[in-house]
């Protein structure tokens, strides 16, 4: 009888926490500015190549949702996501070997992201985790120099921002951070760059909920 009433009591408790949430389902896309760091670089007889110090734009498109229960609210996302990095390339041979030659790489992946946090009318503010899968990598390196360039297919990372919701229109702008590495680096001719950490990034995104 005990275990009935108990059962009922969080039967009751759940139903009246899915009556009392608000659950919206909607499409967002936007733009990343992101920077791939490494402070070593690779020297061999023919090439010498480092890391520019600067950001690049990337995009993503996906979908979002999100579940409010009062002031709280939790908002998991499944996008696809382009970040771009510049490699720089010295021809030690040409004529001016000091002139970097940059060939963009650009990574191809899935970000899932789960924002947790809290809200006060149309204003947000939350953090998460995020998990990516890499889907593939695109560079014109191979195509100068032999190279090995070793990524993780899965890495972890966090999220956190703020945002606005608007009736039906949402606006977020978060940062990125990392918890685990992009990879092993870049090896050539025997010569290894490390990379700092997988690819930090200022994330712009709006959205509609249906």
């Amino acid at each position: 009888m005990k275990r009935k009433l108990a059962s009922l009591v969080i039967l009751s408790l759940f139903a009246t926490v899915m009556v009392s949430a608000q659950v919206r389902l909607g499409i967002r896309g936007g733009v990343n500015v992101s920077q791939l760091k490494s402070s070593d670089e690779i020297t061999t007889g023919d090439y010498k190549i480092t890391i520019p110090n600067y950001a690049m734009l990337g995009y993503h498109v996906g979908l979002v949702s999100q579940i409010q229960l009062f002031r709280l609210y939790i908002q998991p996302e499944a996008l696809y996501t382009v970040t771009r990095n510049d490699i720089n390339i010295y021809d030690l041979n040409s004529a001016d070997p000091d002139n970097a030659d940059p060939t963009t790489q650009k990574l191809n992946r899935l970000d899932f992201p789960v924002m947790l946090g809290f809200k006060s009318k149309v204003f947000k503010a939350g953090i998460g985790p995020v998990v990516t899968f890499l889907i593939s990598d695109d560079s014109d390196l191979e195509k100068i120099t032999d190279y090995d360039l070793k990524l993780n297919k899965a890495s972890i990372g966090f999220q956190a921002g703020i945002g606005f919701d608007i009736n039906k229109l949402a606006i977020d702008l978060k940062y990125e951070g990392s918890l685990s590495k992009l990879g092993d680096g870049i090896t050539i001719g025997g010569e290894k760059m490390v990379f700092d950490s997988r690819i930090n990034q200022f994330i712009f995104s709006v959205g509609f909920f249906f």
